[in-house]
């Protein structure tokens, strides 16, 4: 996959969101252009994925929720703080970013530069 460069103004959202919401500090909901343009970083059709709820992310109602394919990446967020992991399908259109058909470069310049890959797809609880 070819290198794409993104607009700042999807750039600004997705670093705010992946640094600000791995501490659970609540990010403003994406304007309806960033959603536009990330709907071409998602997969086709229907996804099952995961999420470790604990005791800090349990009632968080940010509008973006981060989940991922690796149930160990799940768990390991769950067990940290006493929780548990949901699984859960989703339809193309309920899905923001998928994190794993990005190249690692690409990934970094949306902020998504952590260590660890989580396999991060971002899933919106509304449909604008």
């Amino acid at each position: 996959m070819s290198y794409k460069k993104f607009p700042n103004y999807v750039i600004t959202w997705t670093d705010k969101y992946f640094h600000q919401s791995a501490f659970d500090m609540p990010v403003k909901f994406p304007s309806k252009k960033v959603i536009n343009y990330l709907a071409r970083f998602k997969k086709a059709g229907k996804i099952k994925l995961l999420r470790g709820i604990n005791k800090y992310n349990k009632d968080n109602c940010a509008g973006v929720y981060s989940w991922t394919y690796d149930k160990k990446v799940a768990l390991r967020y769950a067990k940290e703080l006493e929780g548990k992991v949901l699984e859960k399908t989703f339809l193309p259109e309920q899905i923001i970013l998928d994190t794993t058909i990005l190249n690692q470069q690409e990934r970094v310049s949306l902020g998504y530069d952590y260590s660890v890959d989580d396999k991060e797809v971002l899933i919106i609880n509304k449909i604008i």
